[in-house]
């Protein structure tokens, strides 16, 4: 009990400092943004891997971001070419983030296909506004499917809605950081797609992604508490053993 104690008060303290030195880091507007392309970039607050317990049941992920995103509204769609390992897809989680004031009321849409212009084989559409955060997981938990192992499958990315100022990100990384796949994006509503291996500067892209072969623990993404804790438990480990948090 008294360990506990004293890892909540140092938990605090670290919350407390934190927001006070990182509050114009967390409401940083626009960093930079090419106009020539679907390209943004923003001051990302947090860790660059997901907290553990997102990984729990999953199969493929790519959880390394450069705090940069492609723009999801239309005409853009982005997709994360994927192998699964298991025979079953529960659920997708992709990382994202809010840039400036979108319009209320938008939705975002997670796709799975076995081709890039193919039929969806499921999908799941979520409220947009549930993306508070810079860098925030958003789960889609979508009707279980039957995969093949080793074959290529794809999470396509649609919908959002606003313009090149006020919109939402896809996070992603470079460097080749998932070698089962490729990253792609398409400017006209998803009719053609360009891979992301040589896009400008960023090479090798792969988006940020997590794929279940078990049913996920939905957490954090209605709960932004629970991020930012997940957070500091992480750059802080020492917390998680005196917090008693496995």
């Amino acid at each position: 009990m008294k360990k506990k104690l004293i890892g909540i008060f140092v938990l605090m303290l670290l919350i407390t400092t934190a927001f006070n030195v990182s509050g114009i880091q967390i409401n940083n507007k626009i960093e930079n943004l090419d106009n020539n392309s679907n390209i943004i970039s923003e001051n990302i607050y947090g860790i660059k891997d997901a907290p553990p317990k997102w990984l729990k049941g999953s199969d493929q992920k790519q959880t390394e971001h450069i705090s940069t995103g492609f723009q999801i509204n239309p005409p853009f769609q982005n997709a994360q070419e994927f192998k699964p390992t298991r025979n079953n897809l529960t659920a997708v989680a992709i990382e994202m983030f809010k840039f400036n004031e979108p319009p209320a009321g938008l939705q975002i849409t997670v796709s799975i296909r076995d081709s890039l212009n193919g039929s969806d084989l499921t999908s799941k559409t979520r409220d947009a506004d549930i993306i508070k955060y810079k860098g925030t997981w958003v789960l889609f938990d979508f009707e279980d499917i039957t995969v093949t192992p080793e074959d290529t499958y794809y999470i396509v990315c649609s919908g959002g809605g606003g313009d090149a100022d006020n919109t939402y990100a896809w996070l992603f990384g470079v460097n080749n950081s998932y070698d089962r796949g490729v990253a792609w994006a398409s400017d006209d509503d998803g009719d053609t797609w360009t891979d992301m291996e040589n896009y400008g500067e960023y090479k090798e892209v792969d988006f940020c992604f997590i794929t279940y072969h078990e049913t996920p623990n939905d957490r954090s993404v209605n709960k932004p508490f629970f991020n930012i804790l997940e957070n500091f438990l992480n750059l802080f480990p020492i917390l998680r053993y005196l917090l008693g948090f496995l």
